[in-house]
């Protein structure tokens, strides 16, 4: 991981059954804690999204004519979202069981945004003491059109908003 510079931060209260026989959290209950960690930062967002249309229609529009072939493992509905991200590669390093005593918050931030991807970091940390660290987490994101399961370009009001919560620009590279 880069400096521990998170501009999100995800309160997280362990529960009874995150633990497994041992009495610490079960190492698949991480997941669920980054994953909480991803929406809480997509949510903050919001107040920049808002500055910028994001709608379907503002989309990078595709040739394709007339019906575009439906993907069926993506289950969209005709009046839903068609564009959004799915998540490619997900990854947690583990440095310290936790606990049900302890209280933990989740980072999160964008470390890179691509044409179609970007990637996250996440960062486990004791909420009371922060140098001491749990588990460091990294995501690999596509965004995709949930029609035809294929990736898209990352919309510009999108990238705007991971530069405005990230406070930095983001280079256009290709992936």
């Amino acid at each position: 991981m880069q400096d521990n510079k998170f501009p999100s931060w995800y309160p997280v209260q362990i529960r009874f059954r995150d633990l497994d026989p041992l009495a610490h959290v079960n190492n698949t209950v991480y997941f669920t804690y980054f994953e909480e960690a991803r929406s809480y930062y997509f949510n903050e967002l919001h107040p920049w999204l808002e500055q910028w249309p994001s709608s379907e229609e503002h989309q990078e529009v595709e040739s394709i004519v007339s019906h575009p072939p439906h993907n069926p493992r993506i289950q969209t509905h005709p009046n839903g979202h068609h564009y959004g991200v799915l998540i490619k590669e997900v990854t947690c390093t583990y440095m310290l069981p936790l606990v049900r005593s302890d209280t933990v918050e989740v980072g999160a931030r964008v470390v890179r945004v691509g044409r179609t991807s970007f990637n996250m970091e996440q960062q486990i940390r004791d909420a009371n003491e922060p140098e001491r660290i749990f588990a460091t987490g990294k995501s690999a994101m596509v965004w995709c059109n949930y029609l035809t399961g294929r990736p898209h370009p990352i919309p510009p009001s999108l990238r705007f908003a991971f530069e405005q919560m990230e406070g930095r620009e983001f280079p256009m590279v290709e992936r």
